[in-house]
């Protein structure tokens, strides 16, 4: 996929995060507490060496076409406020797994909906996965009403489903699948 793919929305464009907005997305991530508990590199130490790298290796994902991570930006001002993201995909399954983060400023919007839906789309349109993903701490609700929001089912507890600070966690896990029909070429 061409690092150059971006993804429109009514309010929303998503792409990559280029290297000179690695201070905005640090500033984002300091000042969004509430994705500490969730997303175990996001802290408030996070700094623009930090951004950096992990812009570098968002970018790497996208060559090697192993996963996709947007930087969600808003139409009106081109302000960074999230990621939206085909996380891994797992080709033997025709599947990937799909995440999403907004910062604090920006939540109770629409915009985590809005955003991973164009993920959605994408992947069943573009890369014609048959499965998506989507795997949540059993306590982070925010996250559930996403999935849910987006047409995902909820399919029960995972075992060791993730890992998170160098240790596995159980993951409730939300599957979505295109409601037409989908071929590979």
């Amino acid at each position: 996929m061409t690092p150059d793919l971006q993804l429109h929305t009514p309010r929303l464009t998503l792409r990559l995060i280029q290297s000179n907005e690695c201070a905005q997305l640090a500033t984002l991530i300091q000042t969004s507490p509430s994705l500490y508990p969730w997303i175990d590199w996001c802290h408030h130490k996070f700094s623009v060496t930090d951004a950096d790298d992990f812009v570098l290796h968002t970018r790497l994902n996208w060559v090697k076409n192993i996963a996709y991570g947007f930087g969600v930006f808003t139409k009106d001002n081109d302000e960074l406020i999230g990621m939206a993201a085909l996380t891994d995909q797992a080709f033997s399954f025709n599947m990937g797994t799909a995440g999403y983060w907004i910062g604090d400023t920006h939540q109770q919007q629409g915009y985590a909906k809005e955003a991973t839906q164009a993920v959605i789309d994408f992947c069943f349109s573009q890369l014609k996965l048959t499965r998506i993903e989507f795997v949540c701490a059993p306590d982070n609700l925010a996250s559930h009403n996403v999935a849910l929001a987006c047409g995902a089912k909820s399919e029960g507890l995972a075992r060791n489903r993730y890992i998170f600070n160098a240790q596995p966690k159980d993951g409730l896990v939300f599957s979505i699948i295109p409601t037409t029909g989908v071929s590979k070429s």
